[in-house]
């Protein structure tokens, strides 16, 4: 196998690529833009199977009919789900992370916290997170309240959706989607029974997931008139972005930007209470702390900007073009927990410290710029108090479109910074994906060695 077609479908866009497996060199990039949000209900998001479906044929067969590839490697965003009835057929549509629905409360009480006052710590000790109102099995109560569902069903993640949409799924998936279902024991690497159990006391309906497999395994196949394309399970977004970017050992920091935002290290001793444990690859595990205001906190205030500015500014540009100067000097104070599963949210964001004269566009932007970095200064201590780490590793889109919050960082810290790669890292991860999947190593960090963080494209 020497050339695979790489697809990360994330929150906000999807992204896709062929990469050269003997050169490593890349297409140029393509990306389609999120599909859009069925439900019209605030604290709702949700998708159409079938259009999910649909694109991901649609960019197969585009490609193939240029140039034909041998294999699929893709990546996702994780803790969304459907539900699918035992032989496959689709009982409801993809349902977002972004999707809080179990918060909506049904006399006195919500799904959520039924679920939470069921379990309570255990299911921290079971996952390696903290329950929040986006993950599956919450979701997936209210859902079945809801709908009139069968007594057992599927729940998959979206790369196994794609799997079976595309008609022939081995019915695996990897540790990282498996773990983001939030049904999945970190520790023992298999579907919680306590959880399930949970889900069936209350919803009435007991679940069933996919097996573990590992990274380069085949979950499925994709087909056109004239191929059948092995598709290899998908991987979680965030470990697959970690993967491109670098993070290979544990004198790391990783600093993620995307529409949610997370810092991690890797196999991490002595790990501060906060953080929650991910699977990784090889047997390694991720000390991380997620759902930190990002990408989405800040289309927040852009959106506001270009509300009031019109068409006047483009007040993504002028972010973008923020000195570090004017950050330093900036004294606004922003709150950046505007959502319910937000890191610090506390009944919704603010602004303060708001003096006559002060609110000036560029102590606005300056202040948030100052208030969205503060939060990696602050856990950057939080990680590593004595300051033992080497390096600060940045990926994803809003690293890559502020580099200024490395700059802030490496001022504040004795870090090493790295910046985020010119190609997304997800595409980078998935490359090392590809290799192993390909034969040409045997696990993700030989793979990841081969080529490292060259992005070079044909």
């Amino acid at each position: 196998m020497k050339r695979f077609l790489l697809l990360d479908f994330g929150t906000t866009s999807t992204k896709s690529t062929i990469v050269d497996l003997d050169d490593g060199t890349f297409t140029p990039p393509e990306s389609h833009r999120a599909l859009n949000n069925l439900s019209a209900r605030a604290g709702r998001c949700e998708f159409a199977l079938d259009e999910v479906a649909q694109r991901f044929d649609s960019i197969c067969n585009a490609y193939y009919q240029r140039e034909s590839f041998d294999g699929i490697a893709l990546c996702s965003e994780m803790h969304g789900f459907a539900v699918l009835d035992l032989n496959d057929r689709p009982l409801s549509n993809y349902i977002s992370w972004k999707d809080e629905r179990s918060l909506e409360k049904e006399g006195n009480s919500s799904p959520f916290a039924e679920f939470t006052n069921a379990l309570g710590d255990h299911f921290k000790e079971i996952t390696g997170m903290r329950a929040r109102p986006g993950f599956a099995p919450v979701n997936f109560i209210h859902l079945a309240r809801s709908l009139d569902l069968p007594t057992a069903v599927r729940i998959v993640d979206l790369p196994a959706w794609l799997c079976r949409a595309s008609g022939e799924a081995t019915g695996v998936a990897h540790q990282t989607m498996l773990a983001g279902l939030a049904l999945y024991d970190v520790q023992r690497q298999e579907t919680s029974q306590d959880i399930v159990d949970a889900v069936f006391q209350l919803s009435g309906v007991r679940v069933h997931v996919d097996q573990a497999a590992s990274a380069g395994q085949i979950a499925g196949y994709w087909r056109n008139q004239s191929a059948r394309i092995p598709i290899f399970v998908g991987i979680g977004d965030h470990q697959c972005s970690l993967l491109g970017a670098g993070l290979v050992d544990q004198n790391a920091l990783s600093i993620n930007l995307g529409t949610g935002a997370q810092v991690s290290a890797l196999d991490l001793q002595d790990a501060p209470e906060e953080t929650e444990t991910r699977p990784y690859f090889a047997a390694h595990q991720l000390k991380t702390i997620t759902h930190i205001p990002g990408g989405r906190a800040l289309a927040e205030h852009i959106g506001f900007l270009q509300e009031v500015g019109g068409d006047t500014a483009d007040f993504w540009a002028l972010l973008t073009a923020v000195d570090l100067n004017a950050v330093q000097q900036s004294h606004l104070d922003f709150g950046l927990g505007l959502f319910p599963s937000a890191r610090g949210y506390d009944s919704g964001g603010f602004i303060s410290h708001i003096g006559e004269g002060s609110l000036t566009l560029e102590n606005y932007l300056g202040s948030l710029l100052r208030a969205f970095a503060g939060q990696y200064i602050e856990l950057a201590a939080l990680f590593d108090p004595e300051q033992r780490l080497k390096c600060a590793l940045f990926s994803g889109g809003i690293a890559r479109r502020l580099p200024i919050i490395g700059q802030l960082l490496g001022a504040a810290t004795p870090y090493r910074i790295v910046g985020a790669t010119a190609l997304d890292e997800s595409l980078l991860g998935l490359r090392t994906i590809a290799l192993v999947a390909a034969g040409r190593a045997t696990d993700v960090f030989e793979a990841q060695a081969i080529f490292g963080r060259a992005c070079a494209r044909i």
